[in-house]
C-alpha cells in the first residue's frame, strides 16, 4: 500500500476475517526479490525512459539543488503530521491501540507494502506487530481490514470534495469534463458501498441476497475460466457482518472521518512541496491541486503498479502540467518528487527500522510458527 492502502485491502485478498494464517503468510524470499525488483523496474522505466522524453531534468535538479534546510525541515514536519493524521484510521478501529501504536502501524504497512508489495503480506506483517502489543485476535484482524475497505470509500469521496472547492473557487482547469465525471462516479461508488456495508452489517437477510448474488458472479466468471470450486462465499459474508459489523456500526462515521482528513494531510503536504519548489499560487490553486490529487487517488485504487510506485508520479505530472502549461512541467516534477520522496519512499527505511525495534529479540519478519503460537495463546486463553 503506498501510503496508499494495499488494494488486496479492499478486494478481499486480505483473507477472509478470522483467516489469520492466509492473512500473514510471507512469501518466499525468492519471490521477497522479485517484488522488489519489479518496484526498482518500474521506477526505472518511468524516470529513466518515460520522463526524460518530455521533462528536461536539469530544471529538476536546479529546483532540488535550491532547497534550503528550512524548506526540507518543513516537508518533514508536514509529513510527520500526516503520519499522525493517517494513524487516526487505526487509532478509530482497533479498540485501545494508542496513537503513536496506531501511526507506527501505519508506517509499516505503508513501507512494507511500498517495497515488498503484491499481495497482502504488508498486513500480516501488521496483523503480528498488533498482536506482539497485546491486541486481540479479533481487533486486530476486524480493525485491518475494516482499514482497507474504509481506505478505499475515503478515496473515492476526495473527488466530490475537489468539485466543491472548485466550484466555490472559481477554478476550473482545462478539459474539466472528466474530473466532473470520474468525481460523479466515484461519489456515486463510494455511496452504494457504503450502503451495502452497512445493509450487510444491520441485516442477516441482505447478507445472504449479496452472498447469493457474489456467489452466481463467481461461478460465471469461474465458468468462462473452465475452472470449478471456490470459497463458501455465504460463510465469508457472514463472518465479515460477524467480525466487522459491530465495529462498523460503533465507530464508521468516525473512521471515514478521520480517513478524509488524511486523505486531505496529503494533499496538503504536496501543495507545500510545490510551492517550495517555485510554483506559485496563481499557476496551480489549492482547489486545482486537490482536483489532481483527488483523480489519481481515484485511478490508483486499481493496482495498476507495484507498490504504488511510478504511475502516481506520471499522473500528478501530468495532470498539474496540463492545468499549469508545459513552461512548468520541471518545477512540477520537481514539486512531485519531492512530495513521493516523503510520502512514498521515506516510510520504507521507518517501517523497517520499527520492525528491528518493535521486534527485538525476534526475526525482523514474522514466521508461520510465530503466528500459530499467537493463535494459540488467544484459543487457550480463558474467556
Amino acid at each position: 500500500m503506498s501510503i496508499e492502502a494495499d488494494p488486496a485491502a479492499a478486494t478481499g485478498e486480505a483473507g477472509a476475517p478470522g483467516d489469520d494464517e492466509s492473512v500473514a503468510r510471507p512469501p518466499s524470499r525468492r519471490a521477497a526479490i522479485l517484488r522488489t525488483a519489479l518496484v526498482v523496474g518500474v521506477l526505472a522505466l518511468v524516470f529513466g525512459v518515460i520522463l526524460p522524453r518530455f521533462i528536461d531534468y536539469a530544471d529538476v535538479v536546479a529546483a532540488f539543488q535550491s532547497l534550503t534546510l528550512p524548506q526540507l525541515l518543513l516537508m518533514l514536519v508536514l509529513t510527520a503530521g500526516a503520519w499522525l493524521v493517517a494513524g487516526l484510521l487505526f487509532w478509530a478501529l482497533v479498540p485501545g491501540l494508542s496513537l503513536v501504536r496506531a501511526t507506527e502501524g501505519y508506517l509499516i504497512l505503508s513501507g512494507i507494502g511500498a517495497s515488498v508489495p503484491m499481495g497482502p503480506w504488508n498486513m500480516g506483517v501488521l496483523w503480528v506487530v498488533m498482536r506482539g502489543w497485546g491486541v486481540s485476535i479479533r481487533a486486530a484482524t476486524s480493525g485491518i481490514a475494516l482499514y482497507g475497505v474504509i481506505n478505499q470509500l475515503n478515496r473515492l469521496a476526495i473527488p466530490l470534495f475537489a468539485l466543491i472547492l472548485l466550484t466555490v473557487s472559481g477554478a476550473r482547469p482545462e478539459g474539466n469534463g472528466w474530473p466532473w465525471v470520474i468525481a460523479v462516479l466515484s461519489a456515486a461508488i463510494m455511496v452504494v458501498a457504503t450502503a451495502l456495508l452497512v445493509a450487510i452489517a444491520r441485516s442477516e437477510r441482505v447478507a445472504d441476497a449479496i452472498a447469493r448474488l457474489v456467489a452466481r458472479i463467481r461461478d460465471w466468471v469461474f465458468a468462462r475460466l473452465g475452472r470449478s470450486g471456490g470459497s463458501d462465499i455465504r460463510a465469508a459474508v457472514h463472518q465479515f457482518r460477524d467480525e466487522l459489523g459491530d465495529l462498523l456500526r460503533r465507530q464508521g462515521l468516525v473512521a471515514m472521518t478521520v480517513g478524509i482528513l488524511g486523505q486531505f494531510a496529503w494533499c496538503i503536504v504536496l501543495i507545500v512541496a510545490l510551492r517550495i519548489v517555485g510554483v506559485p499560487g496563481d499557476v496551480l490553486v489549492p482547489a486545482e491541486v486537490l482536483a489532481v490529487f483527488a483523480l489519481t487517488s481515484v485511478i490508483t485504487i486499481i493496482p495498476i503498479a507495484p507498490g504504488g510506485a511510478g504511475i502516481p508520479e506520471l499522473l500528478y505530472i501530468a495532470g498539474l502540467s496540463a492545468i499549469a502549461g508545459p513552461e512548468w512541467e520541471g518545477l512540477i516534477t520537481a514539486g512531485v518528487m519531492l512530495f513521493r520522496l516523503f510520502q512514498w519512499f521515506l516510510p520504507i527505511p521507518i517501517a523497517w527500522v520499527l520492525l528491528k525495534v518493535t521486534r527485538r529479540g525476534r526475526p525482523v519478519l514474522p514466521t508461520m510458527g510465530e503466528l500459530r503460537a499467537f493463535t494459540r495463546d488467544e484459543e487457550a486463553a480463558p474467556a
